[in-house]
Parts: C-alpha cells; sequence; structure tokens
C-alpha cells in the first residue's frame, strides 16, 4: 500500500466536515418572516467565535 492514501481519508473527511458546516450555515439564513433580525445575529456570533479561536 502507498504511504498517501492514508491522506485522502483525511482529505474526504475535512471535505465533509465543511459541506456539513456549509449545509448548516445556509439552513439558517433562509429569511424568516418571523425572526428577521435572529439569523443575523446568530452568524455575528458564529463570526466572533471563529475570530476568537484565530
Amino acid at each position: 500500500m502507498r504511504p498517501w492514501t492514508g491522506s485522502w481519508h483525511w482529505i474526504m473527511l475535512i471535505l465533509f466536515a465543511w459541506g456539513t458546516l456549509l449545509f448548516y450555515i445556509g439552513g439558517h439564513l433562509v429569511p424568516e418572516n418571523d425572526h428577521s433580525g435572529h439569523s443575523s445575529r446568530e452568524l455575528s456570533k458564529m463570526l466572533a467565535k471563529v475570530e476568537h479561536l484565530k
């Protein structure tokens, strides 16, 4: 077995994680009539957490 074949598992895992995250974020950014400001507040909280991790 080639030594680099194990890296494909990590690449696929990372791509799957990014896809799941984008799907989750996209689902929460759908405009809702009841909570118009809720999505933007949630997005700003998520962005603040990401900035904190850097």
